[in-house]
């Protein structure tokens, strides 16, 4: 049987319509899970509300403009869902602007029957001058597919034909708005940076070791340390793995953070330098339990709609 999706669970079709596609990656999420945390992005939000204090005010990054023009793009994260972000700001932001390439069947050339070239000029032209120029112009390649050869020979051929081609990587006219950063996407290490940022704010006077060993960013020392443990050490060895335990937490909290407000200016993931203000976790930590409290409330609301619906049904 197949599982229902609930409402806030994405579909493979929130990364298309027409005009607009996107490869579906767990980045976008973590991007938005970010900016949720990132202080340049809460101020953002503040000041397109008019409720800057005057303390914040003079807390401003000199490249705010930057983060406001994210803002305008990505709009508020801390009262909707990603679906709904995604729906209403991310694939427009992040998508291609152009329909999602396909197969495309042009003309069937039937057994035993001599076509002139002018009997499938038409479709032909179509092709040309109308579907691949929606689909952004992308290297194609058209071929003959003889329909009674085996699936396989068929899969084999077409394979050689397409590893002799050299893929065209000239910039497409169109671009995305934003683009994430880099090829590869590590996923687990953006994971544990998000779960070290929440226990920070959920424990922002626990020393640096404690947060490593309790969030568990650095297994090897994590596994011989107890979070809850005395202030005194046992023994040297503890002393040890408390010390280096604080120094890679220490580092890890400030790449994040970097992470995070680099999101603020559209960039993701890049931990590259960037006029930081401070994380004042007490504060996140407030934002995050309101963002929590809210969301329950959101996908019960939205719960008790589908299940009305799915009754009707």
């Amino acid at each position: 049987m197949k599982t229902k999706l609930l409402p806030w669970h994405l579909r493979t079709t929130d990364f298309f319509k027409p005009g607009l596609h996107a490869e579906p990656t767990l980045a976008f999420e973590l991007m938005f899970e970010f900016l949720r945390l990132s202080p340049s992005y809460e101020l953002a939000r503040k000041s397109s509300e008019g409720l800057l204090t005057e303390a914040e005010k003079l807390r401003l990054p000199k490249d705010f403009d930057q983060v406001m023009e994210t803002y305008r793009l990505l709009g508020d994260v801390q009262r909707i869902l990603f679906r709904q972000w995604w729906i209403k700001y991310g694939l427009k932001v992040f998508g291609n602007p152009h329909d999602k390439p396909k197969v495309h069947k042009i003309v069937a050339l039937k057994g035993g029957v001599d076509i002139a070239s002018q009997d499938i000029s038409p479709a032909l032209k179509d092709y040309l001058l109308d579907t691949r120029k929606s689909e952004g112009l992308v290297e194609s390649v058209l071929i003959a597919l003889p329909v009674q050869l085996k699936r396989a020979d068929l899969m084999k051929q077409i394979g050689a034909i397409i590893d002799e081609l050299k893929a065209d990587t000239s910039p497409s006219k169109k671009q995305p708005t934003l683009k994430l950063y880099g090829k590869r996407l590590r996923k687990k290490e953006l994971m544990n940076g998000l779960r070290l940022l929440w226990f920070r704010a959920a424990k922002p006077k626990w020393e640096y070791w404690r947060l490593g060993a309790s969030s568990k960013f650095s297994k090897s020392y994590a596994e011989t340390l107890d979070p809850n443990s005395e202030r005194k050490t046992s023994n040297t060895l503890e002393s040890y793995d408390r010390e280096m335990m604080t120094k890679i937490t220490g580092r890890a909290l400030r790449k994040f953070e970097l992470i995070a407000e680099n999101a603020a200016r559209g960039r993701f993931p890049c931990a590259e330098p960037v006029e930081m203000i401070d994380f004042e976790y007490a504060a996140l930590a407030k934002r995050i339990r309101a963002k929590n409290t809210w969301e329950t409330k959101e996908k019960e609301r939205l719960r008790e709609i589908w299940l009305s619906k799915s009754s009707i049904n």
